[in-house]
């Protein structure tokens, strides 16, 4: 296609300019996903910019570093300017698909996986998500747009996919999966078609570049946790094949229950080997089939993407096909020791999208041949069913966002005036328990995670041994804590609680702490 390159830059502008609107509604971030950013990025984007050392242990600093030095940039604050990150990421991941799958299938398959993907499932809500998401994933489609390029020599391709590979792993620690991925190309698929020597000095190359990149941060790793690879993701993991600890939450009340119980990958591994083996394989099967039954893509997308592993292995056994099946394959197998969330497979998401349109190219074209139709009309019929999926696909994300967007918790704002007017500004020596880290974060006081308390009894027994200011009851609080019930409604309250705040649409509730 000779303008396909040009038309994918038409689409990435056209696109952009679609997430401005559903963007500027979205002014602070929600209680799901984004809770890691006032919990986790915000907080180590200021310590960056402080010169401390992020404190997260589950991510690297590659998005803190982003948000700190754009927040400085550009004169916005954080949450802001992460926003609008997202915006302009979600649209050069757009245009990283096309060039990802032109080279395989041909620039119109290219243009009709980025013209699926950006409308599918959760992709569009987490278009306008000031998370990591967007960014690593844009990352790890360039790691492998730069591999595959046959615009540049082999060298210079394994050192740009090098230091992009890096660059995720900072981001996101599941970006391990490129180093596989890359080292198979090189060693077992021979991308490069070269020999046996050629190839261990490309892999070695390879290997130096990602631990060049990464180096600083395993360095400061080491210095602070005692290991250049240390992170806590082993939380997850044990929240995921342990459910019976936590009652089935993979949320932070299942963490910090365990942080005590488990120290390391190891130790959730060496607790019941057993019970592991058998749920890893499940958590595949799962996968697959939240991949057609969630919200990651239409269903009617799905489906043809996973027969397309098949589909086009059989009639497309080239080894840039190969190395994009097997990345997918390997990231599944990567994300198997965690649970399901759709932000996590956005990258399993992309290779099904453009599995599907060659499957459906592929499909038509053999129908066309069988029935030995040549009218226009029937030619048109590829073009019939991805306008189908492509609508399909629109509507249910658009459904989607007019979801989140309707749920923006527009409590906080009213709590962060009503403590900020009462305290003149000077809100940073409050303490404030809470579920989630919003309100304390806007006001810059500090965040006490709401305790896994099962009686009010119990809760004022903690309360009096610790020095809190305020206590925020709402939906999220009690949705975790059923036993607090009664203090969703003030008349019930007890004495050495104050309601002091009310937001009557969402029933969140602001409690001053009595003196006892």
């Amino acid at each position: 296609m000779r303008y396909g390159l040009a038309v994918s830059a038409l689409i990435c502008l056209i696109h952009l300019a679609m997430l401005v609107y559903p963007a500027r509604q979205h002014p602070f971030g929600n209680y799901a996903t984004e809770t890691d950013f006032y919990h986790l990025f915000a907080p180590d984007a200021q310590r960056i910019l402080a010169g401390q050392v992020p404190q997260n242990t589950f991510q690297g600093p590659g998005y803190p570093v982003v948000l700190a030095l754009g927040s400085r940039v550009s004169g916005v604050e954080l949450f802001t300017f992460g926003k609008w990150f997202s915006v302009v990421c979600a649209s050069l991941v757009g245009l990283a698909i096309f060039l990802l799958f032109r080279p395989l299938f041909g620039g119109v398959v290219g243009l009709g996986a980025q013209l699926l993907f950006i409308v599918s499932g959760e992709f569009p809500q987490f278009s306008i998500n000031a998370t990591t998401d967007l960014f690593f994933l844009l990352l790890c489609l360039t790691t492998l747009v730069l591999f595959l390029s046959r615009r540049s020599e082999p060298l210079e391709r394994v050192l740009l996919a090098s230091i992009f590979a890096g660059l995720a792993y900072l981001t996101r620690y599941n970006g391990l999966f490129l180093v596989a991925t890359c080292l198979a190309g090189i060693l077992l698929l021979d991308i490069f078609q070269t020999g046996w020597r050629r190839r261990l000095g490309l892999a070695t190359i390879f290997i130096a570049g990602f631990t060049l990149t990464v180096s600083p941060w395993l360095y400061l790793n080491a210095r602070h946790y005692g290991s250049p690879l240390y992170n806590t993701n082993y939380l997850n993991m044990a929240t995921h094949f342990y459910p019976e600890l936590v009652a089935g939450k993979t949320n932070q009340d299942g963490t910090r229950l365990l942080e005590e119980k488990f120290k390391s990958f190891g130790d959730v591994l060496r607790y019941n080997p057993g019970q592991a083996l058998l749920r890893y394989p499940q958590t595949l099967w799962q996968s697959l089939r939240y991949s057609v039954t969630g919200m990651l893509l239409n269903r009617y997308v799905a489906i043809p993407g996973l027969l397309g592993l098949l589909l086009v292995l059989w009639r497309r056994r080239t080894r840039e096909v190969q190395l994009i099946i097997l990345a997918g394959l390997i990231y599944l197998l990567l994300m198997g020791l965690n649970h399901w969330e759709t932000r996590y497979y956005l990258f399993w998401g992309v290779v099904l999208s453009g599995l599907a349109v060659e499957t459906i190219r592929l499909t038509a074209d053999h129908i066309l041949r069988y029935t030995r139709r040549t009218s226009p009309g029937w030619k048109m019929l590829p073009v019939g069913l991805f306008v189908l999926l492509w609508v399909l696909s629109f509507n249910e994300s658009r459904a989607d966002v007019r979801k989140f967007l309707a749920a923006q918790p527009w409590e906080i704002s009213g709590a962060r005036d009503f403590l900020v007017d009462q305290y003149d500004g000077e809100t940073r020596r409050l303490r404030i328990v809470a579920r989630k880290p919003h309100l304390p974060y806007l006001v810059k006081a500090e965040w006490i995670f709401f305790p896994q308390v099962r009686t009010i009894d119990e809760f004022k027994l903690w309360v009096e041994q610790n020095d809190v200011d305020f206590i925020v009851i709402g939906k999220r609080e009690l949705k975790e804590r059923k036993e607090l019930a009664p203090l969703g409604k003030p008349s019930k309250a007890p004495e050495w609680l104050k309601p002091v705040w009310i937001y009557d649409q969402t029933g969140l509730i602001l409690y001053r702490v009595g003196t006892f």
